[in-house]
């Protein structure tokens, strides 16, 4: 089966579509376990972040005034780089599971299809996974 890119029809793959398929299938795998370790780890965060906010809320009048909390500028800082950069990786690894789906429902709607135009991103990574001898199983 010969692979295209949808933009630069000279740049393209020659593969078997039962290779294709099981290498479209484990990226699909890793792009699924990548998100589920970016939301652990957003919900590790948050936790942390629950638990601090008990404990200050937990404290006397008194004692909250030395304890203080630390400058909202700073709480910011750390919602951006410990939840709404994660939340940007988690939809754009979406959007590549999206078009995993949709080239795997292609391929298996017409297994007997000689060629298969494909998104440069998806293309990359099958290089990508060709190159370095990455396991597909």
């Amino acid at each position: 089966m010969l692979v295209r890119d949808e933009v630069n029809p000279n740049i393209n793959i020659q593969i078997s579509p039962s290779e294709l398929l099981k290498m479209l299938q484990f990226m699909k795998t890793k792009k699924e376990q990548e998100i589920e370790r970016i939301k652990n780890k957003i919900n590790k965060y948050v936790q942390k972040k629950n638990a601090e906010d008990a404990f200050y809320q937990s404290l006397s009048p008194f004692r909250k005034l030395f304890t203080g909390r630390s400058p909202s500028h700073h709480q910011a800082v750390e919602y951006i780089a410990h939840v709404k950069e994660p939340l940007k990786q988690i939809d754009k690894l979406k959007q590549g599971l999206f078009e995993l789906d949709h080239s795997i429902h292609g391929l298996k709607e017409e297994p007997s299809k000689d060629e298969i135009i494909l998104s440069r991103t998806i293309i990359g990574e099958i290089k990508m996974n060709r190159k370095s001898g990455k396991e597909t199983t």
